[in-house]
């Protein structure tokens, strides 16, 4: 996967994926493998998610502290290129990085998103997610504020 960071850092300072994120292109080579180096230290769960050989999205969870009271909980995200959303990627992605937390022993994963991402909040719903809370007006794209919900769901 570490030979993957360059791609992977393409596709968060594409437009339509940059565009959900809580990142603010343009985001630098370090500041991916920071956050690589900072997954791994947590024994994170990382995938690319491909189409054929090419990478259109990343998928993961990154486990909590391992030595605190959250160690059971594990943070998700994914972001997948504009074209091929709509096409299951997505939920299969979601299906393969839930799967794999339960084995690797998480008990609760949760995420947070945009209120404006109604198809990504739409399939976290359809995979047993749910709203737990609102922050508002936390998330800020360089011309307007909106809400970002936090979900989660019990493995």
């Amino acid at each position: 996967m570490e030979e993957d960071l360059e791609s992977l850092n393409r596709l968060v300072n594409t437009g339509d994926v940059a565009e959900y994120l809580d990142l603010i292109p343009p985001v630098p080579l370090s500041k991916t493998f920071d956050f690589w180096i900072f997954a791994q230290s947590r024994g994170a769960l990382w995938w690319c998610i491909l189409r054929g050989n090419d990478i259109i999205g990343s998928v993961g969870i990154v486990p909590e502290d391992s030595e605190g009271k959250m160690s059971h909980v594990g943070v998700f995200f994914i972001y997948i290129l504009k074209e091929f959303r709509g096409l299951g990627y997505g939920g299969i992605s979601v299906d393969y990085a839930l799967t794999r937390a339960g084995c690797a022993g998480l008990k609760r994963i949760e995420c947070i998103v945009s209120a404006e991402n109604r198809r990504a909040i739409s399939l976290y719903e359809k995979k047993g997610f749910r709203i737990e809370g609102v922050k508002k007006e936390a998330f800020f794209d360089g011309e307007k504020y909106s809400d970002v919900l936090m979900m989660g769901k019990i493995l």
